[in-house]
């Protein structure tokens, strides 16, 4: 019971979410970014607190791999969502 508030809070922001990827708002747009923003953010901590706690050079070696996963699968994403910019906004009817 004590973990309800997390469930209710998680399902708002889902239906938030669902409500801006179904109509296309241009807020829903400038969210993505804060979302990758975000996910760049705590991958970069992580990051640096496994190149700080590195003991060997093979402890470096791994979170270099781990930075360069990171970017194989951050980087085709980011550019993905820069193309997806004329999904989101104002949406012209057509009269006919």
């Amino acid at each position: 019971m004590e973990s309800f508030p997390y469930f209710l809070g998680f399902s708002l922001i889902c239906a938030l979410l669902s409500y801006g990827l179904l109509r296309g708002p241009r807020w829903m747009w400038y969210l993505g970014w804060a979302v990758f923003y975000f996910i760049s953010g705590r991958a970069g901590h992580d990051w640096f607190m496994m190149l700080h706690s590195a003991t060997d050079h093979w402890h470096a070696v791994h979170a270099c791999a781990y930075l360069l996963g990171g970017f194989l699968i951050w980087l085709p994403a980011v550019i993905w969502w820069t193309n997806c910019r004329h999904l989101f906004g104002v949406r012209a009817v057509s009269k006919s």
